[in-house]
């Protein structure tokens, strides 16, 4: 958990502050150097923590229910449903408009909820695919191990 200091800045120090971070990323990304920026300034907490924020930020755009984003992040359903709650008075229209592309975002999120393509996609016609083609794999491999078992024992 990041550790903020009782004591507190004042307001117009911090938004200053909040605008040279911006100044810097900005500056950073145009040079295409904000991935190591970001590496270097970062804490893996805090990479997972904004991790986290965008998943769920995509998650609700895409119309996945509350339980369904809490289980699947490992997150706590009170913290999802106070960013459902800032999702629904627009508060991260930017994010969704600038930040997130779909198809990127999808796609983690789809190896999140498969435990990293291990289980079954939740709903949808090739759901089972993967199981199918799993067994079928293992199926063909063993035929194979078998075909060269009676080889070896013919010789």
């Amino acid at each position: 958990m990041p550790h903020v200091s009782k004591r507190r800045l004042e307001d117009k120090y911090v938004r200053d502050l909040f605008l040279e971070i911006v100044s810097v990323f900005e500056r950073a990304g145009r040079r295409g150097e904000l991935r190591q920026v970001l590496n270097q300034l970062l804490t893996s907490t805090e990479k997972i923590m904004f991790a986290k924020r965008l998943a769920v930020i995509s998650m609700l755009s895409q119309d996945i229910p509350i339980h369904a984003i809490a289980d699947s992040l490992l997150m706590s359903s009170s913290t999802v449903d106070i960013m459902s709650l800032r999702f629904e008075v627009g508060r991260y229209d930017k994010v969704i408009k600038c930040g997130l592309k779909k198809t990127d975002v999808g796609d983690v999120i789809r190896m999140i909820q498969t435990v990293g393509g291990i289980m079954p996609s939740p709903s949808g016609k090739g759901r089972w695919r993967f199981l199918d083609d799993s067994l079928r794999k293992d199926r063909i491999a063993s035929r194979i191990r078998k075909l060269k078992e009676k080889k070896k024992s013919k010789n």
